[in-house]
């Protein structure tokens, strides 16, 4: 009997245990940090008391003029529902302060690749609700001015379509197809076909920032690239501002989901990439290919002043139709007068060469930077010479690169 007592204690003790580990579990779940947050009828969470509240907080924003995290900055992805009310509640301690402005439509500060739509602004102050008009997933910008470098505390809530550029649509822009309204996640889809390897951002509002004032000291990111040193060569953790997101040829589902958390702005976003389909490899073997720039010196036998496509950049040199192994195409340029300025490899007519539709090559497709460097694009030799260039384009995969070495 004795010993059914000790067992049953021990038991006793050890449900106390688990049911103490499983309380401070749900109260870690119940904690509300330091900062400001988004909350209301708008949204997910309706005040700081809501379960999953710490969702809510806004993250340290980055100021893409320097892409430094800049002092009483702030940024936040969060769905709203058009007509509700939401406010910023500042938490401190056992305090909280509410806050909000008069929001009014107005088209966004002029700028480099702003974008151009209306957004919602205002100055912040304290006890002040605020409403957008439609429900959707927006960006909203805090910025306490801490520095005194703008005009006012200002709130910027900018309606998000998120989409695609790069190697899909020529670095325009492609809108991605958002699923339901949802306050706690959306999900957005293109299907796209990639002629050439290339890379791409999503980004969204058809631009890559935003800016808060007309001086454009400071100014938002609303682009996502890849976060690559941490990412493992598969190129799917993400980071706002971050590097071009590598993609080969062929045809591509996309996938970018958005879902209510905590953080880091990148926490929220997730990227599926799924390969649909193959395409058949260019027909090369009957493209030709010229120098073309003022980095052509006129002294080489054959260079021709540039007339083709309305360019008018210095001299052209032609290399004439490539070699040709399997799907591996090449064109030589030998013993080739350079000057030190920029030119690029184009194909000979701008619509079409060969069967193939017209393109240009530049800097970046560059293997090394021994001779030449990369020049807003163009290709720049380091010092006037001769020199042997070789282009090299796999057909298979559509990658391209260009060799350059010193001629003997």
């Amino acid at each position: 009997m004795k010993k059914l007592s000790i067992f049953m204690m021990a038991t006793a003790l050890v449900f106390g245990l688990a049911s103490c580990n499983n309380e401070e579990d749900k109260n870690l779940d119940a904690v509300v940090e330091d900062g400001f947050y988004v909350c209301g009828p708008a949204t997910a969470i309706t005040d700081l008391a809501a379960e999953g509240a710490v969702k809510g907080l806004m993250a340290a924003g980055t100021n893409e003029v320097d892409k430094a995290k800049r002092a009483g900055m702030y940024e936040k992805y969060i769905a709203l529902e058009g007509g509700k009310e939401f406010e910023l509640v500042l938490h401190e301690g056992q305090s909280e302060i509410h806050y909000g402005a008069e929001l009014a439509l107005s088209d966004t500060l002029e700028g480099d690749n702003v974008p151009q739509i209306r957004v919602y602004q205002g100055v912040m102050a304290e006890n002040t609700k605020m409403q957008v008009a439609e429900s959707g997933l927006y960006h909203i910008i805090l910025d306490l001015n801490v520095n005194d470098d703008l005009s006012n505390k200002l709130i910027m809530v900018v309606p998000v379509e998120w989409g695609v550029r790069g190697a899909m649509n020529g670095w325009g822009y492609t809108p991605l197809t958002a699923s339901e309204f949802n306050k706690t996640s959306i999900t957005y889809t293109i299907d796209c076909t990639v002629e050439s390897t290339g890379d791409f951002k999503f980004a969204h509002s058809n631009g890559w920032k935003f800016q808060l004032d007309q001086a454009g000291l400071v100014k938002a990111e609303n682009n996502i690239g890849t976060n690559a040193e941490t990412d493992g060569g598969e190129y799917t953790s993400l980071l706002p501002g971050g590097k071009n997101i590598p993609i080969a040829r062929g045809k591509w589902n996309l996938k970018l989901t958005w879902s209510l958390e905590s953080g880091a702005l990148e926490k929220s976003f997730a990227y599926t990439p799924t390969k649909t389909g193959e395409l058949q490899a260019i027909d090369y073997s009957n493209c030709e290919m010229e120098l073309v720039g003022s980095g052509v010196a006129e002294t080489n036998a054959g260079a021709a002043p540039d007339a083709n496509s309305g360019w008018n950049w210095g001299n052209v040199l032609s290399a004439g139709k490539p070699a040709v192994d399997g799907t591996t195409y090449t064109w030589t340029w030998s013993n080739v007068a350079l000057l030190a300025d920029g030119f690029k490899i184009r194909t000979i007519d701008a619509k079409e060469s060969g069967g193939v539709a017209g393109f240009d090559l530049g800097g970046d497709k560059l293997v090394d930077d021994t001779y030449a460097t990369n020049d807003g694009g163009n290709i720049k030799p380091k010092a006037a010479g001769n020199y042997n260039i070789v282009l090299t384009i796999d057909a298979a995969a559509d990658t391209k690169q260009i060799k350059i070495t010193a001629a003997e």
